[in-house]
């Protein structure tokens, strides 16, 4: 896996995009939106044929499926994890939800994420728990 040249435009587009998309599992969640993001940065998905979800509970019951506990877990498996505050625009992230974790993408001073009912929101840097390196 390898950022295109162009990556920093490529992932504001993507960011863009999801940001007029409607919330919806295995489509435009928190996950996706994230994929969605490296998938436009090196032309790889990490969630190919894991995308079969429609609800949150479909979600972790696909997580378990693939041996994971949760969304971080599954993130480690395919990317180097590094400390938070070593992050850089471009790479990926897990903060605590309500019961579950949210992935979010790096963009410089903070992260953004999918936001319900549709768009991205800005999320603090000091909230990630986990970050992961996007090669």
């Amino acid at each position: 896996m390898q950022r295109h040249e162009m990556w920093p435009d490529l992932l504001l587009k993507e960011i863009e995009d999801h940001g007029a998309k409607l919330f919806v599992y295995g489509d435009s969640d928190c996950l996706t939106f994230a994929a969605d993001c490296v998938l436009a940065m090196t032309n790889e998905d990490f969630m190919d044929g894991y995308r079969d979800y429609t609800t949150i509970e479909g979600a972790y019951k696909r997580l378990k499926r693939a041996g994971f506990d949760d969304i971080g877990a599954a993130l480690a498996s395919k990317f180097e994890e590094i400390p938070p505050s070593m992050a850089q625009r471009g790479d990926i992230g897990v903060l605590p939800g309500e019961g579950f974790l949210v992935a979010v993408v790096f963009v410089g001073p903070h992260a953004v994420g999918k936001d319900e009912p549709f768009g991205v929101k800005p999320v603090s840097r000091s909230l990630v728990t986990r970050a992961f390196r996007v090669p």
